[in-house]
């Protein structure tokens, strides 16, 4: 059983066409709300269980009381249009939490209130079936969002003050904490980098393999999506695919509708398992190992550079620099490309891979 959605005939004329219809998404909100789904059922998310056990030691009382009080939002997919179906790209979470707050105010709460009744009617009637508890739903069992329903029809305004007081505590206690730990934006942006760099040169068919998802192929001119349900989604000429990226989602992979197309949110973290083999390894570490190379990755991590430049920046000598270039480019951790007359060094991906977040670590500070 799957989800099989079949685009427009335009978008299958060539491979130009089919590209036009998709993007990538960067949400902070997103993960904050997939990361309360992880809380909510730690033992179904075993890449993020160690995560899970430190926040209940820091997390009150009272906020596991909200967790499963607000858990028709987060328990399965998340309702895009708690995104305002993502009309505007936003930097960071605290500009997505102002237009969610925003938004709602101007919203007629009907809205909201009709998405979320449909939300639990779906997940009671069809995304929960037995054969899905089979598979990765094993054990889960939906929590009562009756009293949800109630109060968000009787008083909304209420129900948004309690949910964005329960958002910042829970980001004063522990989200904004793993977010920076964590490095979470540059694993989502460098995410959206590699796979939108992979679908220009490659094309969608091909990034689909790519994702490293096991559920998601292309067949037949559709795109399938396995589920324990069937259903069809029939895109016009208009309608956009988004593939949104998490850090939190392993094993799941949602798919929703929104009002111009459809979400697919899948795990990035799984990729992180980098296969390389011991001796590789050791080249790369051992062209880390020193406090030079380590200030050239800092530096050309930010921008490129020439020998030159990174010379005068490290006050050395162009013949001292090329050789810690040189076991750099060795390794595999840096590339040139001609810019003109000039040769400019870049980091590869490889460190990131390995250690996301690599270059976090390295402060400006003590570099210097």
């Amino acid at each position: 059983m799957a989800v099989h959605i079949k685009f427009g005939d335009y978008a299958l004329q060539n491979n130009e066409t089919l590209i036009q219809r998709v993007q990538f998404v960067y949400s902070p909100l997103n993960e904050l709300f997939r990361s309360l789904h992880v809380l909510l059922n730690p033992r179904h998310h075993g890449m993020n269980i160690d995560w899970a056990l430190t926040a209940q030691r820091h997390l009150s009382n009272n906020f596991f009381n909200d967790l499963h009080y607000f858990s028709l939002i987060y328990e399965l997919g998340v309702p895009p249009v708690l995104f305002n179906n993502f009309e505007n790209l936003n930097a960071n979470l605290d500009t997505e939490v102002s237009q969610l707050k925003e938004y709602l105010i101007q919203t007629d709460p009907q809205v909201i209130l009709t998405t979320l009744k449909k939300v639990a009617s779906d997940r009671e009637n069809q995304f929960i079936p037995t054969l899905a508890k089979s598979l990765e739903w094993h054990g889960f069992q939906l929590d009562d969002h009756q009293n949800l329903l109630t109060d968000l029809a009787d008083n909304p305004k209420s129900v948004y003050q309690h949910l964005f007081r329960f958002i910042e505590a829970y980001r004063k206690q522990f989200f904004d904490k793993t977010w920076k730990d964590k490095s979470l934006e540059h694993f989502l942006l460098t995410e959206i980098k590699k796979q939108s760099n992979y679908l220009r040169q490659y094309g969608f068919v091909s990034l689909i393999n790519h994702l490293q998802v096991d559920r998601i192929f292309w067949r037949q001119q559709q795109l399938i999506i396995v589920k324990p349900f069937e259903e069809r989604i029939d895109l016009s000429d208009q309608d956009t695919v988004l593939l949104l990226p998490s850090y939190f989602i392993w094993p799941h992979l949602f798919v929703d509708h929104f009002k111009y197309g459809i979400v697919l949110c899948y795990d990035a973290l799984n990729k992180l398992k980098v296969k390389i083999s011991p001796d590789r390894l050791a080249i790369v570490f051992n062209a880390l190992s020193d406090t030079v190379r380590l200030k050239v990755m800092k530096y050309i991590s930010d921008q490129a550079y020439t020998t030159q430049a990174l010379g005068q920046i490290l006050m050395m000598s162009d013949s001292t620099i090329s050789h810690h270039l040189k076991i750099l480019k060795d390794a595999g951790l840096v590339v040139t490309k001609k810019k003109g007359k000039f040769v400019l060094y870049t980091p590869t991906e490889v460190v990131s891979d390995i250690v996301p977040g690599f270059y976090n670590f390295l402060e400006s500070s003590e570099i210097q």
